[in-house]
């Protein structure tokens, strides 16, 4: 298997990581936060407490029907047909207005130690390629004690199991014209991902679509879903989820069917 990674001048790939600057957050700072360093990258910021400010009390109220949404539409070992769900391509995430994203742990129904990684890139039109730019690792293990499968249950967090749902990462601002793209580490060995996977199918070395994205309600909030197996494996797309906060005046236009190509 290929180890895809973004070149160093790139975007949500890699870049002058020297250069990249969390936003400070009024939140509070997670007692646990991992050690690791996927792929060497830059860990952007540390994982602040979910619902411990009051941006992120307004998530942590959404997240329980976030869940129940993720257990009803993307069940544990069901392919992932999108039914029932407003999709969104993740393509579409080209910033038209300048922000600051919050991303958000959802929720994990993998056995592998994954991480979370992003780019952030000055493109002239949105793109479905690999991007070079800013890249940088969010949540460098995505495990959490009440995760779906593979979990302690303890709803506690510790230095195997660092998230539990809501728990969020601030991300720098996202400039107009330029796009945030995601990718997860997949199936880490220390540092070392088997594979790491992007949106689109021929940025990944099985030529399968390992990222979804969908509108979870008529709010700035995207939900986006990783399916971390080569091959797809059972293809559920919920082994690492994650909620975007993109802003309310960027989700309106990614929402419209005219605005972008879709």
């Amino acid at each position: 298997m290929k180890l895809l990674l973004p070149r160093l001048t790139l975007g949500l790939g890699l870049a002058f990581l020297g250069c990249l600057v969390a936003i400070a957050t009024a939140g509070t700072v997670s007692p646990v936060q991992s050690t690791a360093k996927p792929s060497g990258l830059t860990v952007i910021g540390q994982v602040q407490l979910g619902g411990s400010d009051a941006q992120a009390a307004t998530v942590q109220a959404l997240i329980p029907g976030y869940v129940t949404m993720v257990n009803q539409y993307l069940p544990e070992t069901v392919a992932f047909t999108g039914a029932g769900l407003h999709q969104l391509d993740p393509q579409r995430l080209y910033f038209t207005f300048a922000y600051a994203p919050r991303v958000y742990y959802l929720y994990e129904g993998a056995c592998y130690t994954n991480a979370l990684g992003a780019t952030i890139a000055t493109v002239a039109a949105p793109t479905n390629q690999v991007l070079t730019g800013n890249t940088f690792t969010i949540f460098p293990n995505v495990h959490s004690s009440i995760s779906a499968v593979c979990a302690s249950g303890s709803g506690k967090r510790t230095t195997s199991e660092p998230l539990l749902a809501g728990d969020f990462v601030q991300l720098p601002t996202v400039n107009a014209g330029q796009q945030l793209s995601f990718f997860i580490m997949a199936n880490l060995t220390g540092n070392t991902p088997a594979d790491t996977y992007y949106n689109g199918t021929s940025n990944n070395p099985d030529n399968f679509q390992h990222m979804i994205a969908f509108f979870p309600d008529n709010s700035q909030y995207i939900i986006i879903g990783f399916e971390d197996m080569f091959n797809g494996g059972d293809k559920d797309c919920n082994d690492v989820m994650f909620v975007v906060d993109v802003g309310a005046q960027n989700a309106a236009l990614w929402r419209s069917p005219t605005t972008f190509p879709k």
